[in-house]
């Protein structure tokens, strides 16, 4: 499995617990769309997602850090498709309402909302 994202505190979450044994982690540079570019790459390169890459209730033009997890399968036509439209979406968003200035006042509060979501799927496969 691999683990997309942008978030230092999902990385440090992953070191802390060890969690590369069943992960590899892809750091991205960047915010939120360019994780959501990577995971569309990795679709069409043959990744599943495991996570939704719009997972929660904030939108993507508001929060700079984003994670997602896939792994490697065959059937992944699903994935690409709904990598695609979370990318697009998100950078639909940001034409629209570009990321406030703000957000740099909440760092923090988005790193530990979008570790939850991780944390979320841990537990929900038995890894935590």
């Amino acid at each position: 499995m691999f683990v997309v994202t942008n978030n230092p505190k999902v990385e440090e979450y992953m070191q802390k617990f060890n969690l590369q044994k069943y992960f590899t982690i892809i750091w991205v540079d960047g915010y939120t769309e360019d994780v959501l570019q990577k995971v569309r790459d990795l679709c069409h390169q043959g990744y599943n997602l495991l996570t939704h890459p719009l997972t929660g209730s904030i939108k993507p033009n508001q929060t700079p850090y984003k994670t997602v997890v896939l792994a490697k399968k065959a059937n992944h036509q699903d994935s690409i498709l709904i990598a695609e439209n979370s990318y697009l979406k998100t950078l639909d968003l940001l034409k629209k309402r570009p990321r406030p200035e703000e957000v740099s006042l909440f760092l923090d509060d988005f790193a530990v909302i979008d570790l939850d979501f991780f944390k979320s799927f841990l537990l929900s496969q038995g890894l935590l």
